[in-house]
């Protein structure tokens, strides 16, 4: 190649390489919280009426009655969840049927229970912001304490995922992940199938207790030295952390 064809194609790679570093980079989409203002003032007007004639005869005009819906009471209860876990229960669960009431669970609309959320969320001080909170944005916002994300609470339900080992008498759940909180015991949904799929494994050791729920047909000997996926409820003590299983199927059939 001629010498000053080279000397172009040097000039021309380092301008491109210029510009290129000279560009600012794409911004990021920053994470979404219940601290980010996912829903609006006039929304939570909305819910607030909503829930007084659907929610109040239960849980309260201030939201403390029967399974408070504010304070630390609520944040325990939901916190390490998204969005769409709590609608999700609300639309299924509620309202529960009172004498003299046609509404039962699941009986009202979309845009109800989307609302109530917000008159809920504003109860709860969380910041508006200015736009309704839309369905198909819940599972991108979390439910958080203000500082923060922090690991779940005792006596939560939560998944996982490890290796199943026989210790003494009894199985553990060794190279497991950080639990997560679910919302289904029984059962796991496709997302929560594709998610433990991909799940690295980690460095948590749990005892695996109560076994004898998953029926007498279940042989956890069948399911020795597999990567599995574990729901059950938690309990973390000083070098006795535990899961109350009630639901385990196999996520591979090595732990390699």
């Amino acid at each position: 190649m001629p010498r000053r064809t080279v000397c172009w194609t040097f000039l021309a790679a380092a301008s491109t390489l210029a510009v290129a570093l000279s560009l600012p980079a794409a911004p990021q989409s920053p994470r979404r919280t219940i601290w980010t203002g996912v829903y609006s003032d006039t929304q939570a007007d909305r819910g607030k009426e909503l829930y007084q004639s659907n929610c109040s005869p239960c849980h309260g005009l201030q939201l403390d009655g029967v399974a408070r819906l504010k304070g630390d009471d609520f944040m325990e209860r939901w916190r390490e969840f998204d969005l769409r876990s709590l609608y999700d229960f609300i639309s299924q669960s509620m309202p529960r049927q009172r004498r003299g009431s046609t509404n039962r669970p699941g009986s009202l609309s979309e845009t109800t229970y989307v609302d109530i959320i917000a008159h809920i969320f504003r109860s709860n001080d969380f910041p508006a912001g200015s736009q309704d909170l839309a369905l198909d944005a819940m599972k991108s916002i979390q439910i958080e304490g203000r500082d923060g994300p922090r690991p779940v609470p005792n006596g939560a339900l939560v998944q996982l995922v490890g290796c199943m080992l026989r210790s003494g008498t009894g199985w553990n759940l060794a190279k497991a992940t950080e639990p997560e909180r679910s919302a289904f015991s029984l059962t796991s949904t496709d997302e929560e199938k594709a998610r433990a799929s991909a799940k690295p494994l980690a460095d948590f050791l749990f005892s695996l207790q109560n076994l004898g729920f998953l029926g007498p047909s279940f042989d956890p000997s069948a399911h020795a030295g597999q990567r599995i996926h574990v729901k059950g409820y938690l309990t973390r003590q000083p070098a006795n952390n535990r899961i109350n299983v009630t639901f385990l199927s196999t996520i591979a059939p090595t732990c390699l």
